[in-house]
């Protein structure tokens, strides 16, 4: 047996079933439809029946349906022997009814036991290498038992649910009686711990102190109490019978939760938290990407002056030979050395596009890095052509002249851009 603990609490709750619910319910149960994020689906095939049969629902349903019939037919026959004719016909068109009386919390209940999980983590200490009972196997025999005990045959279904966060049990009772008048009901005022919610906490209370579980917290008997005693000192106070009120605090009233609103809620949060993680991990995929943007721009700059020089030192090695081709073009070259013809313009005009892009969408400060590296470039081909027989140092100047104007052109535009903002002090 488990130790004794003060610390841990037996939970029982029970909530009104109606059933036209069964169906949800079993839905429900084989985790085949609906919310089953909840849940493990490792761990389904671990959940196991405990009472009645798997075809437990279907088999109250029919029962339903022939305690409608049967009733049907014992009212008919009553009013034929007493010869009530207008109550006869008039039952005649309602045709036969629902087999129990009009509530709110509907003819059936929907039990759920279980406790703390931290207490039933009490197996990792308490039990390793030991060889007895688990404490879910004392506590779903105990379970079993004062659910016989407390409904009889009334509870026909019960399972154990192990795939969700915390070990417990479902469990449904359909409480049938009989009438004197002969008619079957669904009455569950029947059952004492249905009748009175004190009275079912501390049967199961008692129940479970086998395996160490305490009776949960009498909150409603305190609710009672601390309302029958300001009713008392209210009246006292105003028949004059007490110069003061002597009023003591109400506990609020703790609201249980159905299981399917308690899911709802927590897919809410994990919906609202996957939301916000979604969110960030766009904002720090944005932030990359401009990263890498920023990175690809500079390595298209500095490709750009490579290029440029590359070319060059192309036109100084003859490896490149500027404007047409022909005889007298080409006296200081070697017929063993293979020359690629390409014209003064395409050489220089990449480099002019970039800078007059740069000139319309950049700052002053990156358009004057820009201009500097092409500036660089126009000097090494300038020194590079010194090298050059005369036709091709006469070719590359003519090719530079609108070069040079361009260059005149982009410095003073630089010029007349704005400075940057200094920085103040303190941002430096």
């Amino acid at each position: 047996m488990a130790k004794k603990s003060k610390k841990f609490r037996i939970a029982m709750r029970m909530e009104g079933m109606w059933p036209h619910q069964l169906a949800g319910y079993e839905s429900h149960r084989r985790r085949d439809g609906g919310d089953v994020g909840h849940s493990d689906p490792n761990k389904r095939l671990l959940n196991r029946l405990l009472i009645g049969e798997a075809d437990w629902a279907q088999t109250a349903w029919n029962e339903i349906a022939e305690m409608r019939s049967e009733n049907f037919l014992v009212q008919l026959e009553g009013l034929k022997k007493r010869r009530h004719k207008s109550d006869l016909q008039q039952l005649l068109r309602e045709g036969p009814k629902d087999p129990w009386r009009a509530s709110k919390h509907g003819p059936m209940r929907e039990v759920i036991l279980t406790a703390n999980k931290k207490w039933f983590a009490l197996d990792l200490q308490d039990f390793v290498g030991g060889s007895g009972p688990t404490l879910e196997q004392q506590f779903e025999e105990c379970a079993i038992g004062w659910l016989k005990h407390a409904f009889g045959d009334d509870c026909i279904h019960a399972r154990a649910d192990v795939d969700e966060e915390t070990y417990h049990i479902h469990a449904v009772v359909m409480p049938r009686t009989t009438l004197p008048c002969g008619k079957r009901m669904l009455q569950p005022s029947i059952h004492p711990v249905i009748a009175s919610y004190e009275k079912g906490q501390d049967d199961v209370g008692d129940w479970f102190k086998a395996v160490g579980l305490k009776r949960g917290k009498k909150r409603k008997r305190k609710l009672r109490k601390a309302l029958e005693h300001n009713r008392k000192a209210l009246e006292a106070y105003n028949a004059g019978e007490a110069d003061s009120l002597d009023l003591v605090e109400v506990p609020k009233k703790r609201r249980h939760v159905s299981p399917r609103v308690w899911r709802e809620k927590q897919e809410r949060r994990l919906a609202e938290r996957d939301l916000a993680q979604e969110t960030r991990e766009e904002q720090l995929e944005a932030k990359e990407a401009s990263v890498v943007t920023r990175e690809t721009h500079a390595d298209k700059k500095t490709a750009q002056a490579i290029a440029t020089l590359s070319v060059a030192r192309d036109v100084a090695k003859g490896r490149v030979v500027l404007g047409a081709r022909d005889a007298s073009n080409r006296e200081d070259e070697t017929a063993s050395t293979p020359a690629t013809q390409i014209p003064a313009q395409r050489l220089f005009g990449r480099a002019l596009d970039v800078l007059h892009k740069q000139a319309r969408s950049e700052a002053r400060a990156d358009l004057k890095d820009a201009f500097d590296e092409i500036r660089r470039a126009d000097d090494a081909i300038v020194e590079i052509a010194t090298g050059l027989g005369k036709s091709a140092r006469e070719r590359i100047a003519n090719a530079r002249k609108s070069l040079s104007r361009a260059i005149i052109g982009i410095s003073r535009k630089i010029s007349r851009l704005p400075d940057p903002p200094e920085k103040s002090s303190d941002q430096r």
